[in-house]
């Protein structure tokens, strides 16, 4: 088990202040069966928080208005969570959604000409190796890179370009499990890195369900199952459903982005 505390700082800056502004926030872990959530809070500048609610897919969210013509908006969250390695087996839940709700794809995952080449021959069944093997075989066929894909390409664009960031390979990995028929889901989260580095983004990895063992992860980006340096925050259909920030703004010039994020042992 790991105790660790995060810091995550966003903040954006205008040339010229919205007119409005409503963002959804879900940077918010909760407790379950392999974390637990110390402590954690959330602070605002620029903004206030109009109500806080769980959706459908059992996240925090928090719903926030930015102040209108406000020049600098900061979006802060801290707090400690204790984590156990389960070794990525999450096991099964109890939940208000049908599993047949993970097998649909979307418009992000939905499999073209070069993932359905890319697994020809690769059978998936409830055989955990399998996953493996087809996380392996991800990872592989792609290069990790910044700066080339966003968070509106898709599973198919990112494997024919042959790059992308970890929820490019997320979404690859999941539109491959749908492509069998296999309920997938997106996590979004919390890494803990070597030498406390300092990230530029909440990292991503994907749950597979299967039978025997229930919800297993697979980060595919770095090959390996989740541990306890893994923080949960929130899970989707895809990167849009999980999203740390999503919302609407009117009236914006020159808005400029920039992310702090930093997690250690204690």
């Amino acid at each position: 088990m790991k105790k660790l505390y995060v810091t995550h700082k966003t903040s954006y800056s205008f040339e010229a202040g919205p007119l409005s502004g409503l963002q959804q926030i879900k940077k918010t872990p909760y407790s379950d069966s392999s974390q637990m959530v110390l402590n954690w809070s959330l602070s605002l500048k620029g903004a206030k928080e109009e109500f806080s609610f769980i959706d459908s897919f059992n996240n925090n969210v928090h719903l926030i208005r930015i102040e209108p013509r406000t020049k600098c908006l900061v979006i802060e969250c801290e707090g400690h969570v204790e984590v156990t390695d389960n070794f990525g087996i999450r096991g099964y839940e109890t939940s208000t959604i049908p599993l047949w709700v993970w097998t649909e794809q979307t418009n992000i995952t939905k499999p073209g000409s070069n993932i359905r080449k890319m697994v020809k021959g690769l059978s998936l069944k409830d055989n955990i190796s399998d996953f493996h093997k087809l996380m392996e075989l991800i990872n592989r066929s792609l290069d990790f890179e910044k700066n080339i894909t966003d968070v509106k390409t898709t599973a198919e664009a990112a494997v024919k370009s042959g790059y992308g960031v970890c929820q490019d390979f997320t979404n690859i990995f999941i539109a491959c499990c749908r492509l069998h028929g296999l309920p997938a889901r997106y996590v979004s989260g919390f890494l803990l890195l070597e030498n406390n580095q300092v990230q530029e983004a909440m990292h991503a990895w994907a749950e597979v369900f299967v039978e025997g063992l229930g919800w297993v992860g697979f980060d595919t980006a770095n090959n390996v199952s989740p541990d306890d340096r893994y923080i949960r925050v929130a899970l989707g259909r895809d990167y849009a459903d999980a999203a740390p920030i999503k919302g609407l703004t009117r009236g914006v010039q020159n808005e400029c982005l920039s992310v702090s994020i930093m997690i250690s042992e204690q």
